[in-house]
């Protein structure tokens, strides 16, 4: 298996499925609580699992080539969940109060206000953006900016 960054050559994009894990669904307030508080806490099954995983796939790959016929949807969506479990997993847990503004709800797309307080008082708001998929509300859009960034700096490391 070969990566390359994007240009290097040309292949067809094809669209990755999502993985097959069972996902939460309500509300888009709930689940923008329950991924921060994940990824705050060291719980990367499920912060995983709360990832919009198809788009993130696509975004990846519209930064890399993966070259390769047999094996290349389910190589590229393993290596993403992989790479994402181990960096969510680095997180030492912490003690936070967690609240969230009602979501701005456009079509099929949300955004939530996630503002977490540590014990001490120290407050930081953070935007989660969501894509209601057929899986339900999952975390999306602008909000994979810096996790496609990781993904796609680990695969060329490594490839």
């Amino acid at each position: 298996m070969m990566i390359f960054p994007r240009g290097v050559a040309s292949v067809m994009i094809f669209t990755l499925l999502g993985a097959g894990a069972c996902a939460p669904s309500g509300e888009p307030e709930v689940v923008a609580i329950r991924y921060i508080r994940a990824i705050s806490s060291g719980d990367p099954d499920t912060a995983v699992m709360l990832l919009d995983t198809p788009r993130l796939a696509i975004r990846v790959e519209e930064e890399i080539l993966v070259v390769e016929s047999s094996g290349r949807e389910s190589f590229l969506e393993d290596s993403i969940e992989t790479l994402l479990w181990g960096l969510f997993r680095e997180t030492r847990p912490v003690d936070f109060e967690y609240g969230a503004t009602p979501a701005k709800i456009d079509g099929d797309s949300a955004e939530v206000t996630v503002t977490k307080t540590s014990l001490d008082g120290t407050t930081q708001t953070t935007a989660v953006h969501l894509r209601n998929t057929d899986r339900g509300w999952r975390v999306s859009g602008a909000s994979l900016d810096r996790l496609v960034t990781f993904v796609v700096q680990r695969l060329t490391e490594k490839y």
